[in-house]
């Protein structure tokens, strides 16, 4: 299991806070309604949604990440009710908020599940709107390396859920559609470029195997040997994507995902 307290994934999610804009602005929040933040991290949707006036609540199993959004929170004058809690067992009471968002987060779960917690919390004629990757550009192809060494390691050849999400699900429209189809939800969905920057491909690779919790995560069963053996294949990977010479700039492809409820 991956503890997302460890490491510093607050370096990642200020990259991805562009995201959280885009998933705020879609799901066209109005002040007074009920905010869901699922997987939160460090609060990047969940004080969009405080600042627009929205009653907030943002969950995350993360705990020492949802002490770095509750200071986000203190220093910017904002309300929101921080709770630890995993996106599989949501701490809250059926029909609980009009409109639940997650930023590449559930997209860490088991899909079928995790897409029907997200159902069940959120009201009739509510909405649920998500950042999910698809699996294009070189920050996947880098993910990939590591996806590849863990499924070596299992006796299927699959690598867990928990270890990297399941592209055919989070990241693919078709599997959106029929993931809610059950609740009645009308899927419509937004690609973008979303940028990742470092001032190098080497840079990168090490900030993730060094501090990035899912590959710490991955370190201790692949052991010292296998693990430092990636650095290599995904600084490969990386540069083949880079788009910035002197630098490190790759464009991911991502879904927002608008999920609405009838």
């Amino acid at each position: 299991m991956i503890d997302w307290g460890a490491g510093t994934y607050e370096l990642t999610a200020a990259q991805l806070a562009p995201a959280a804009e885009r998933v705020v602005g879609a799901a066209r929040i109005t002040p007074g309604e009920r905010v869901l933040d699922v997987a939160c991290g460090t609060g990047n949707a969940a004080l969009l949604a405080a600042f627009g006036g929205a009653r907030v609540t943002g969950v995350d199993r993360a705990e020492r990440l949802l002490g770095v959004a509750a200071g986000r929170a203190h220093a910017a004058g904002v309300e929101v009710e921080w709770i630890a809690g995993d996106a599989l067992a949501l701490p809250a009471e059926d029909d609980a908020f009009d409109a639940t968002l997650s930023v590449f987060g559930v997209i860490f779960a088991p899909a079928e599940p995790a897409a029907a917690e997200l159902v069940r919390v959120t009201a009739p004629g509510g909405r649920i709107v998500l950042a999910t990757w698809t699996g294009e550009g070189a920050i996947a192809a880098g993910s990939g390396v590591l996806r590849r060494a863990m499924a070596e390691l299992s006796a299927d050849g699959v690598a867990s859920a928990d270890a990297a999400f399941v592209v055919r699900d989070w990241g693919d429209p078709r599997h959106l559609e029929a993931l809610f189809a059950p609740a009645g939800g009308v899927v419509t969905v937004e690609r973008y470029g979303h940028p990742f920057e470092a001032a190098s491909p080497e840079a990168l690779a090490e900030e993730w195997m060094d501090r990035h919790p899912m590959w710490l995560a991955a370190r201790g069963s692949l052991g010292p040997e296998r693990y430092a053996a990636l650095r290599e294949p995904l600084i490969d990977a990386l540069r083949e994507g880079n788009e910035d010479p002197d630098a490190f700039r790759a464009t991911s492809v991502a879904l927002i995902a608008h999920v609405q409820l009838p």
